[in-house]
């Protein structure tokens, strides 16, 4: 049986990524982060290995690393808030730069064999011309906030090692990915928690930031078999764009949520919400990694909205229960 290793197992993407390679009956173990709740991961944990670390904590890395011979590696842990990284943008570079060296390091002591994925971010691009759109993977580099500037460097950091360590990476830059488990930091997750709030409550208001902007959204569990494909069937050294390819606007991603209840609801501009590193425009061109594997998203936007949603009235359900 397969072996893959998974650093920030209990997050959002981590955990359905998780529930894929199961699928594909590959043995996972994970670390998560002390402080990290693994809730997403209670209906599995019986199946996988679970071991609280940090990746800043180098030789407990190390050691983990070394544990067993792994198949893959998927480099899932970081800050992964934009917006959250200008209130913290020491901590944000240190986690994400120095977290992946203490990785990748950890995985040349071991001599690892592994194929290693390192994950970047469409925010590596930044604010990118028009002429520049659909973006491909030769579009060149402008992050525009302290997260993005660490994508850049995880990514690039990747190739490095890759070059001088011979180690078996693949890097990947996937645009938005959403769907249930989602932090609220972000804004479809916010969208449906609120939405199943007001249904709690008969109705109320929600509150958004900017909806002028356009995003390339596909589903999480779409996006981690892309991350497994790439490792499987992508060319070793090489970086691939993940996404649909199409740019929706949030105003119609809102009015598509809205009408997905039937709570009276009100919309509401919150100033705080509102962020001047906003990119107006952004999707993809993902022909390279199509062509290589034949990976095209399958589960259509209305259903991974009406999912993310559903989550959040089933988590508001199970807090009631409690209480």
């Amino acid at each position: 049986m397969k072996k893959a290793f998974i650093t920030g197992i209990a997050g959002f993407a981590g955990s359905h990524l998780t529930e894929a390679l199961l699928e594909k009956n590959i043995s996972v173990f994970g670390l998560f982060h002390p402080k990290h709740p693994i809730e997403n991961l209670e209906h599995i944990k019986d199946k996988i290995t679970l071991v609280a670390g940090d990746i800043l904590e180098a030789k407990k890395l190390k050691a983990n690393l070394r544990s067993e011979s792994w198949d893959y590696v998927f480099h899932l842990a970081a800050f992964s808030s934009p917006a959250q990284s200008f209130k913290n943008p020491q901590k944000t570079l240190e986690n994400n730069i120095v977290g992946e060296i203490n990785l990748l390091e950890g995985l040349v002591s071991a001599k690892s064999k592994a194929k290693i994925l390192i994950i970047g971010s469409a925010d590596e691009y930044g604010r990118v011309e028009p002429k520049h759109l659909p973006i491909d993977e030769n579009t060149p580099l402008s992050p525009t906030s302290p997260y993005a500037v660490s994508k850049v460097a995880q990514d690039l950091l990747g190739l490095q090692y890759f070059i001088n360590n011979k180690l078996q990476i693949v890097r990947v830059r996937p645009f938005n990915h959403i769907g249930p488990r989602q932090s609220h930091l972000f804004a479809i997750a916010s969208f449906a928690a609120q939405i199943a709030q007001c249904e709690k409550k008969g109705g109320g208001t929600i509150k958004v930031g900017n909806l002028d902007t356009s995003r390339d959204f596909t589903d999480v569990r779409d996006m981690v078999k892309a991350y497994i494909l790439a490792l499987d069937e992508g060319e070793l050294g090489e970086v691939y764009n993940l996404g649909s390819g199409q740019a929706v606007k949030m105003a119609d991603i809102l009015k598509t949520m809205v009408s997905l209840s039937n709570a009276k609801i009100r919309i509401e501009t919150d100033k705080s919400r509102l962020h001047s590193h906003d990119i107006k425009t952004i999707y993809c061109d993902s022909k390279k990694f199509r062509e290589k594997t034949g990976w095209a998203p399958k589960i259509p936007l209305e259903t991974t909205l009406s999912d993310t949603i559903d989550y959040e009235r089933e988590k508001l359900q199970v807090r009631n229960t409690k209480l």
